[in-house]
């Protein structure tokens, strides 16, 4: 390169350095730049006496490294091995407390215990043949223990509960027709004129039910209507009770009435 192209690179450099005020800036570098390593050099050289020693102000640890948890140790703490010295390993699977004498002589006793001549077994409480379940449904059974003297063993039976109703149903203006046996889901009073559908009757025998035919217009009678009596989708009956209808499709008034309930017990499952 040319010696007149970079007397004007350089000058142009400075030039450009002056009019943007960095000319002092890059003087102190340049002179920094120079003077550091020779300082450096000379500092390396002394001798070791003149390290300046750290103070104890400046050997204390700073606060930001000190530690925040401080073992406490209390008084009258016993360690916990000696606390549980007199405790031994026990085995989970062995059972480690024996029932009180009486308890495992009244277990004993209760449990069946066999012998070479024959076996002997203490007969668990059975329910009466004659008990009634509790009312409030159409049907039901039970289960009650007969002992058997030849074999000595409880044989179990099983009873069904269920409810018979009399009914009579027609036109109010004919003798109405009488169904001492109506089965459940049964049309009346017959299946041309479906105004009412049996549902069943309670085991206690107090109430009979009905599904009214949404063709009914006006009822009238003591019988209880679900979900109210302006709207009767569910009609409730007790035994002397009666109640009628009027029958939109062909212009007749119906009349249906409880004669009464009677509850069968069977060990057979009534007849669906």
């Amino acid at each position: 390169m040319k010696p007149w192209k970079i007397q004007k690179f350089f000058g142009d450099v400075v030039y450009d350095l002056r009019s943007r005020g960095l000319l002092p800036v890059v003087i102190v570098v340049a002179v920094a730049m120079l003077a550091v390593p020779i300082l450096i050099s000379r500092g390396g050289g002394s001798s070791s006496t003149g390290t300046v020693l750290p103070t104890a102000a400046t050997a204390s640890t700073p606060p930001e490294i000190e530690q925040a948890v401080v073992s406490y140790a209390p008084p009258g703490l016993r360690d916990y091995k000696k606390r549980l010295s007199d405790m031994t390993a026990k085995d989970p699977f062995h059972q480690q407390f024996a029932p009180p004498a009486a308890a495992q002589s009244q277990l004993q006793s209760t449990v069946p215990v066999s012998s070479g001549s024959g076996a002997a077994s203490a007969a668990a409480p059975s329910a009466s043949a004659g008990s009634t379940p509790s009312s409030g449904s159409s049907g039901s059974s039970v289960s009650s223990g007969a002992s058997d003297s030849t074999s000595g063993k409880t044989k179990a039976q099983r009873y069904y509960f269920y409810s018979v109703a009399d009914l009579s149903v027609g036109d109010v203006t004919q003798p109405l027709t009488r169904h001492k046996k109506t089965k459940a889901f049964a049309a009346l009073p017959n299946q041309v004129a479906p105004v009412m559908i049996y549902l069943g009757s309670s085991v206690d025998g107090k109430r009979a039910f009905f599904s009214i035919s949404k063709s009914v217009t006006q009822m009238t009678g003591p019988g209880t209507c679900a979900p109210s009596p302006t709207d009767c989708s569910l009609l409730v009956l007790t035994p002397g009770q009666a109640e009628d209808m009027v029958y939109s499709l062909d212009g007749k008034t119906y009349r249906v009435k409880v004669n009464k309930i009677s509850r069968v017990v069977t060990k057979k499952p009534p007849a669906s």
